[in-house]
């Protein structure tokens, strides 16, 4: 009878080792797709920019089945391992350690505020469509303190009727009071666009377009003593989810008859967006090779670190996050948890230090920020 039970146990045993070893393999093979996503177009592969999407989550996943292996006492636990420590660089890209300098500015250095103030809460999001003044003065008080010598804005706005903002009421309280904005939407006196404040002299500014779609970039050259620097400030395209589709996300575990074609609209809507980066961050990085200066580039990618649009847009730049900042790194303050899709990339020419991250509720984006020095090489 103890013989029959053994048995049994260890059919039921071996039974389960295999088919958690079925799940293993492709949950540990998604690892490798993820990684692979950052090297092909979106427009080739689009659904390899989903693993990259979904990169935590399948770690996780990984990470869930090495434990098991190891509490079984079973080799296959490197399955999942070797599959990880495969791209295991790409940690950086979302968690960071480093020593911070002394908050005292280095002779010679200035700050880089790069945010996306969703129209400085113009209209006052999930309440009403009245003006939203006390997030507007936040956000001034915000950057009235902070000083930073450049700051790149996304999802700018301003009117010419002087109700709500203009570049110029920006200007008055900052030191950055030299402008470049470009607006590619507007609605009798108001603009939609991107603007780029800085404290140093504005010696050329130019345009990025993309074809079909209100993203824009815009670069300013700007010059730091004797040296001319080049800033990007871009925004890439965004998913345009509506209140119904965060909603649907937000409820995704609590299924109804609708689920499966609101399913497939917000797929549809992720996958028309990787493309659409990917077709913009191929025009920016052609014109970030051709700058005649280093650059810095600041802006919303709309992408998390392990993606095309990421890794087409740094290419031998420096990540200032990876360089000199501290922890996660997540930047968007919305549905989906932990992703850093607000970056600042440097030429090797400057030195990043005491990259940080605000988590102020202004806007659903974080402002990131950090300090350069100019190399002396």
């Amino acid at each position: 009878m103890n013989l029959k039970k053994y048995s049994t146990y260890y059919s039921l045993k071996k039974f389960y080792s295999k088919a958690f070893l079925l799940i293993n393999i492709p949950v540990a093979a998604a690892v490798g797709l993820s990684y692979l996503s950052i090297y092909i177009s979106p427009e080739k592969a689009w659904y390899l920019a989903f693993f990259g999407l979904a990169y935590p989550y399948i770690l996780i996943a990984n990470l869930f089945f090495i434990l098991i292996w190891l509490l079984a006492r079973k080799i296959w636990f490197m399955v999942s391992l070797l599959c990880i420590m495969s791209g295991y660089n790409h940690f950086n890209d979302f968690f960071q350690f480093t020593i911070r300098s002394d908050k005292i500015l280095k002779s010679g250095s200035f700050k880089v505020i790069s945010y996306n103030v969703r129209l400085f809460d113009l209209y006052n999001w999930g309440k009403n469509w009245t003006y939203n003044k006390k997030n507007r003065n936040k956000i001034f008080e915000f950057i009235r303190q902070e000083q930073p010598e450049i700051i790149c804005f996304q999802e700018f706005f301003s009117d010419t009727g002087g109700e709500f903002i203009s570049p110029d009421t920006i200007a008055r309280f900052m030191k950055a009071k030299n402008y470049h904005d470009y607006y590619t939407a507007h609605n009798r006196n108001h603009n939609f666009g991107i603007a780029t404040f800085t404290a140093y002299p504005i010696v050329k500014k130019g345009c990025i377009n993309f074809p079909h779609t209100n993203n824009i970039c815009i670069y300013t050259d700007i010059k730091i003593n004797r040296d001319t620097f080049r800033i990007y400030n871009c925004h890439l395209a965004s998913l345009h989810f509506h209140a119904t589709d965060y909603n649907f996300v937000d409820s995704i575990f609590d299924p109804d008859k609708g689920q499966i074609d609101k399913s497939k609209k917000i797929f549809r809507k992720l996958k028309k967006a990787f493309m659409k980066r990917a077709q913009q961050v191929d025009i920016i990085s052609e014109e970030i090779k051709k700058s005649p200066y280093p650059v810095i580039v600041c802006g919303d990618f709309n992408d998390a670190p392990i993606s095309y649009a990421y890794h087409k847009m740094r290419g031998s730049l420096s990540d200032a996050f990876e360089e000199s900042g501290n922890g996660t790194g997540n930047t968007y303050r919305g549905l989906f948890i932990s992703y850093r899709i607000d970056y600042i990339l440097h030429s090797k020419k400057l030195k990043s230090y005491n990259f940080s991250i605000s988590h102020t509720d202004y806007s659903d984006h974080y402002p990131v920020k950090c300090f350069f020095e100019i190399s002396k090489k």
